[in-house]
Order: C-alpha cells, then sequence, then structure tokens
C-alpha cells in the first residue's frame, strides 16, 4: 500500500528553523567554551570522571583557603611582634637606666619613668590588626587591657590601692610610709602585692582578654599558634613592676625600703624581657612555617590546577573551528530560508 506525504511552501519554510535553533545553541556553547577554555558542560563531557574533576577543584578551594587564613594570621604575627618589640625595648630601657644608677637615686628615676611606660604597656597591648585586639586570646573582638590611670579609677588600680591599705594600714603616699621597714616592704610585696598579679586577679581586675590563644592551620597537616595573650606572665611581671615603681610612693618611702622596692622592679624587668626574647623567637617560628607552608601550599596548587586544566580545557583551535562551521551552516540555513520565502505559485502563473 503506497501512501502520499503532503508537501507545501509553509513545511519547506520551517524546515530550516528547526536547525537554526539547534546551531544557535551550539554556537552559543561553542562561544563560551572559547571565552572560558573549559567545556560548557563538565558533566555531560566528562561523564563518570566528573568526580575527578570535582575533587581536584575540592582540593584547591581547601588549599585556598587555608592560604587566606595564613595570611590573616601572618598580619596578626607582625602586629604581635611589633608590639612586643615596643614592650620589651621599653622594659630594657628602664632596666638600663636603673642598673646605670647608685641604688639611692633608683627610686626617683623608677617613679620618672614608669608611669608614662605603665600607660604605654596597655596601649601596645591594645593594638589590633584587621579589626581583631591581637593579645586578647580567642576574645579578640574586646580590648584586652583598662588603663590603670583613669576616671573613674580603674579597678586594677583601686585593687593595689587595697591591697596597700589593707596591709600598711594607710595609703600610698601617706606620711607615715616613712616609717616602713624593708622587711615590711617586701612582705608586702611579696605577699598581697605579687597575689593581685597571679592570672586569675589579672584577669578580674586588669584584663578582659582570654587566656587561651589561638590555634590556626596553617596546612592540610599542621596547626600551629598563632596569638599571645595579654595574660601571659611576662606583661603580669611587667605591670607589676611598673606599678611598684609609680604607684605605691616610693619617694615617701626610707631609703632602705626604696632599695627593696627597686631591687624587686630590677628583677621582674629582666624576668620579663627574657620571657619576651623567648616569646618572640617563638612567634619568629611561627611565622617562618607558615612562609614555608605557603610555598609547599602554592606548588600543590600549581598542580592541581594543571591536572584540572587537563581534564576540563577545549581545544581552543577545535572550539574556533566549529564556530566558524556552525556560523557558516547557520547562514546558509538563512539563505536558504531567504530563497524559500521568495517562492509562489503565482510567480509560475502566467
Amino acid at each position: 500500500m503506497m501512501t502520499t506525504g503532503f508537501i507545501s511552501s509553509l513545511n519547506l519554510w520551517n524546515a530550516p528553523r528547526t536547525g537554526v535553533s539547534r546551531l544557535q545553541s551550539d554556537l552559543a556553547t561553542a562561544t563560551k567554551e572559547i571565552s572560558t577554555g573549559r567545556f560548557a558542560d563538565i558533566g555531560a563531557t566528562l561523564g563518570g570522571g566528573v568526580s575527578g574533576a570535582f575533587g581536584l577543584r575540592g582540593q584547591n578551594a581547601v588549599l585556598a583557603s587555608l592560604t587566606q587564613s595564613n595570611a590573616a594570621a601572618s598580619a596578626r604575627l607582625e602586629a604581635t611582634q611589633s608590639a612586643l618589640q615596643e614592650i620589651q625595648s621599653a622594659a630594657e630601657a628602664t632596666l638600663n637606666e636603673l642598673t646605670a644608677l647608685p641604688a639611692e637615686q633608683r627610686g626617683a628615676q623608677a617613679a620618672e619613668s614608669a608611669h608614662t611606660r605603665l600607660a604605654a604597656l596597655a596601649g601596645a597591648l591594645n593594638t589590633s590588626a584587621g579589626g581583631q585586639f591581637v593579645f586578647g586570646g580567642t576574645n579578640s573582638a574586646t580590648a584586652p587591657l583598662t588603663p590603670y590611670e583613669g576616671n573613674p579609677t580603674s579597678p586594677a588600680k583601686a585593687a593595689v590601692e587595697d591591697a596597700f591599705t589593707r596591709f600598711f594600714g594607710f595609703a600610698p603616699g601617706s606620711p607615715a610610709a616613712s616609717g616602713i621597714t624593708p622587711s615590711e616592704i617586701k612582705g608586702f610585696i611579696d605577699g598581697m602585692l605579687t597575689g593581685r598579679f597571679t592570672e586569675v586577679n589579672w584577669s578580674r581586675t586588669w584584663s578582659a582578654a582570654s587566656s587561651r590563644t589561638i590555634d590556626s592551620q596553617i596546612s592540610l597537616t599542621e596547626t600551629v599558634t598563632t596569638s599571645v595573650s595579654a595574660n601571659a606572665e611576662p606583661f603580669r611581671q611587667l605591670g607589676m613592676a611598673y606599678v611598684i615603681a609609680s604607684a605605691l610612693g616610693l619617694s615617701d618611702l626610707s631609703q632602705a625600703a626604696q632599695t627593696v622596692a627597686t631591687g624587686t622592679v630590677m628583677d621582674l624587668l629582666g624576668k620579663a624581657t627574657r620571657s619576651l626574647t623567648t616569646m618572640r623567637a617563638d612567634l619568629g617560628r611561627t611565622q617562618s612555617q607558615i612562609t614555608e607552608a605557603n610555598g609547599r601550599m602554592a606548588k600543590q596548587t600549581a598542580l592541581l590546577t594543571g591536572q584540572i586544566r587537563d581534564l576540563e580545557s577545549v581545544d581552543p583551535a577545535e572550539a574556533k573551528s566549529r564556530v566558524d562551521a556552525i556560523t557558516t551552516q547557520m547562514q546558509m540555513s538563512y539563505g536558504l530560508t531567504a530563497q524559500l520565502r521568495s517562492l509562489s505559485l503565482i510567480n509560475f502563473i502566467s
């Protein structure tokens, strides 16, 4: 049985349109691949191999995230090192000044310089970088130290004056201070005053910092400490040294009592500067570790990028040839459509 198909000018006009739609889609795909250098549809092109490409990109993203966090840690460490250098330089300068003077002149010199350096200590420990206080430990959103001198009276100053008054029965600066014996001033410093500078009491009256420091993962396998807390012992030692020198009224004490007090100040300054040297060296090693980790991750990133490129990249010449071929086909289709539209039975009836 024979069947016949229906042929008309309308069918002929519409036939090229179907092909043009497909060609336009292919042209958009090829053009995108030329501009991005990647297959337009990775899943469709790689098939089962797409999981490997996604895995490589995931590893690359992890390395990029670590590199970015390392930049923040490096900025924090750099600001910390700068502040520590300032703190240590001030402590060493104070110690050198006192060491160079006879014992009877140290009390006046200590009182003169310690007041300024106590304020500078608070300023240095309140250093911030990137909107975070670098000595705040894990509580980096809050300024660690409250200045000793201020209005109203700071909790730290109130605690020291309360301890002095409880121990001696009168406030610092009282005329009665001239009767304090060397053994009494030593007993006060070693007992009640030292108690005000334990980590617990320091956190209550001086510092809002967390004693817990920040640990940062700097590579796929390494985690290091990248911060210092304002509650660390060297800072408490310096705070105590400056308080003894500037807040206990050394000039009102007998010469013998002054000698005991300034001797303690020098001892605390010496211990603090040695600890600061160790602290800065530890942070320096951490900075070197971050630099080395960044170097390794840069090489890993380059390797992964190459593997991703091998999987996902298109051949630019082949993509350009496809664009040219598709464009030619579309031009031919448009030309054919124009010719078909000009066909009319009227042209053949005369």
